[in-house]
């Protein structure tokens, strides 16, 4: 079925130390489990929660308070809970109406709360009073407040919002005597407990639930979608609720609570900025940044269903798909900006002196981010430089990965992204490998001892250039001879490349083989030598006679040498000194095919794409996926590993239009056919 891939084939092997097969890969703990053996971890961890909890609840809370509370009035605020509402008279506001009468208020509750045999009706009683055609309040021989004219809902007279009034007054002050009780407190704190109990209980019968969820997701690999997100919301909302009921069962919790959120409420009311006259507090601020966030994940969302479902369907070129991307996320951004603005009430024309402001900082202090913001758009658009490209920027070597507005991501060899400002791109020198024709040429420097021959070392050279599977035979290789040196002969070896990312790998294979097969020809590699001259006739006599008695060795010819070993042979040993980085074996190419068959291999299923139904295919980006996260290797060898499959023939796009690519391509299984 698999066909053999030839000796010192360029490919990687990508199989981890475990086999992934069925159940053998141990699971990761995940990190709630890990940060639950430390201590620490877990009481930060519930502080944090708490926290949280708090900030949601008075936020929620406020925005409920904000929203049933008038601006021109004042509350009227007995345990935490609004009474009634006040509204200014002449030049007394409401503010200070509400204060004189929560004072009063407050003194009364004071005095509720002491111990009395009698009933709570009969202690405090909100009695209503008429002189000279004004409605007051009284309680215990204190003056509440006085019904104005301004405080009467349109269609009742004074007396008749007295006695509605009077009512509510009664029944607070009647439920803080209550709640102040022994026997209340006692109950309420028995309900707390109670209610601590069941929520810890509710709450570990969801957490062991999610454990168990998370394991079967571990083993099987099947968990409906949510679930687990519902789970932990469950749990939240549990701990929300009781924490919400249990401070609003005592009195001195809910008046915190309602001076916790009028102190908020001042501050984010507040007039913060002053645009043309109209004031904006901190919540106006909040409101537009979080509907500027909103707007910007939005915009992400937008474009990459653009790009991914048309772009690249229609422009093959990565780089010019960035810049369309791009340049719509820009548009749509400023068209949002715009709208948002104009709903906020906000006047762009206000906004001219800012723009003018800006436009100082960009000529003086931000000059350099406006002209690599420039220069980004001209790359994009210019397409020297595009993602993908294999560049040399000064020392630095690598893949362009992403062109942004500002910077280039480039990623080295070593794997280390290198974030290089885009003007630099423009400004310096730059060799683009991959530009118009990715063919390149190698140059190797070699080096051979003066006696050898150099007819023989022609013919090694050529013979382990054309052995190399990577070198291309069209144009062919050369050796050009460059001169005589010091120690050495030396040469200067011409190869052609297809990918300029293998030139190291390559360089690395043809010296390996280039040392081994001089040796064997019995071509020498030189080294630094100095000649020493002495006279002497002595030692000149004592030096012929010893010449005479030696005999030089005969140099193996060509035929002599080939007689003992085969060039053929040799490169086969050496390559498969590689296979373990550069040769799948076929058993493991087997385990990996039966592994993306399985049940837990790749999706596998009929998909529809412009009005065509392709069936039992599977999607490049999501095999690139499966394969990074099941063989342990990065995207990239994730890809080569499919480019192999591909060239073994087990795969193949389902139009037969494509290699193996990390994009929205349909790939089958000859086996499917």
């Amino acid at each position: 079925m698999h066909k053999t891939e030839p000796a010192g084939s360029n490919l990687d092997c990508f199989y981890h130390r475990q086999p992934a097969i069925g159940n053998s890969r141990l699971p990761v703990p995940p990190a709630w489990q890990v940060s639950q053996r430390n201590g620490k971890g877990s009481r930060g961890r519930w502080l944090v929660r708490g926290v949280l909890l708090v900030l949601l609840w008075l936020s929620i809370t406020a925005t409920a308070l904000g929203q049933s509370q008038s601006p021109e009035a004042a509350a009227v605020v007995i345990d935490g809970g609004a009474v009634l509402q006040l509204k200014p008279v002449g030049e007394v506001s409401a503010a200070a109406r509400a204060d004189f009468t929560n004072r009063a208020l407050q003194e009364l509750v004071l005095q509720a709360g002491r111990p009395s045999p009698a009933s709570p009706s009969s202690n405090i009683r909100v009695r209503l009073q008429e002189n000279d055609g004004l409605v007051t309040l009284r309680a215990s021989r204190r003056h509440l407040l006085t019904v104005t004219e301004q405080d009467l809902i349109p269609g009742i007279s004074a007396r008749e919002q007295a006695e509605i009034w009077a009512r509510r007054l009664q029944q607070a002050l009647d439920r803080a005597r209550t709640e102040r009780q022994p026997s209340y407190r006692q109950r309420a704190l028995k309900t707390g407990l109670a209610m601590i109990a069941i929520a810890a209980v509710l709450g570990a019968v969801l957490h062991r639930s999610r454990r168990w969820l998370w394991r079967r997701q571990t083993r099987t690999g099947k968990l409906p979608t949510g679930l687990l997100p519902a789970l932990v919301c469950g749990q939240i909302l549990l701990w929300v609720t009781t924490f919400v009921w249990i401070w609003e069962l005592f009195p001195e919790t809910r008046g915190l609570r309602y001076q916790l959120l009028a102190f908020l409420r001042n501050v984010f009311t507040s007039p913060l900025l002053d645009i043309d006259g109209q004031g904006y507090s901190l919540t106006d601020v909040l409101r537009l940044i979080l509907l500027t966030l909103a707007l910007w994940v939005g915009v992400r969302i937008v474009t990459s269903a653009i790009k991914s479902r048309l772009l690249q369907a229609a422009i093959p070129n990565r780089g010019l798909q960035d810049g369309i991307t791009t340049l719509i996320q820009v548009m749509l951004t400023g068209l949002g900006l715009f709208i948002i603005l104009q709903a906020l009430g906000i006047d762009l024309s206000a906004l001219a002196i800012l723009a003018s402001v800006l436009g100082v900082g960009l000529g003086f202090g931000l000059q350099n981010i406006a002209n690599n913001f420039v220069s980004g758009w001209i790359m994009l658009f210019e397409g020297s430089i595009q993602v993908g490209d294999f560049i040399n920027l000064g020392e630095l070597v690598g893949t362009v990965e992403h062109i942004g507005a500002r910077s280039t991501e480039i990623r080295t060899p070593d794997r280390v992204s290198i974030i290089v400002p885009n003007a630099e791109l423009l400004e310096n020198k730059v060799i683009n490998w991959s530009h118009g024709h990715p063919v390149s040429q190698l140059h190797l420097a070699l080096g051979v001892a003066y006696h050898s021959d150099i007819r023989r070392v022609h013919t090694a050279v050529m013979e382990v250039a054309r052995a190399h599977p990577c070198v291309l035979q069209y144009p062919a290789p050369r050796l050009r001879f460059l001169g005589f040196g010091d120690s050495a002969l030396n040469f200067d070896m011409l190869v052609w490349i297809r990918d300029p990312r293998q030139q190291f790998d390559l360089k690395s294979d043809l010296y390996y083989m280039l040392a081994t097969h001089l040796g064997r020809y019995g071509i020498e590699l030189p080294f630094p030598q100095r000649d020493l001259h002495l006279r002497s006739p002595q030692l000149e006599q004592v030096m012929a006679a010893w010449n005479q008695s030696e005999q030089p060795p005969t140099p193996p010819t060509p035929t002599a040498a080939l007689a003992h070993f085969n060039l053929l042979e040799d490169v086969q040993d050496y390559s498969s000194l590689l296979q373990g980085r550069d040769q799948l074996q076929e058993a493991a190419l087997s385990r990996l095919v039966e592994q993306m068959r399985s049940e837990n291999g790749v999706a596998i299923q009929d998909r529809r794409f412009r009005f065509n139904v392709y069936p039992r295919c599977f999607i490049g980006s999501e095999a690139v996926t499966w394969l990074a996260n099941t063989q342990n290797a990065t995207r990239e060898a994730a890809v080569r590993i499919g480019q192999t499959l591909v060239e073994k023939g087990i795969i193949h796009h389902v139009t037969d239009e494509h290699p193996f690519r990390d994009e929205y391509l349909f790939y089958r299984f000859y086996e499917d056919e």
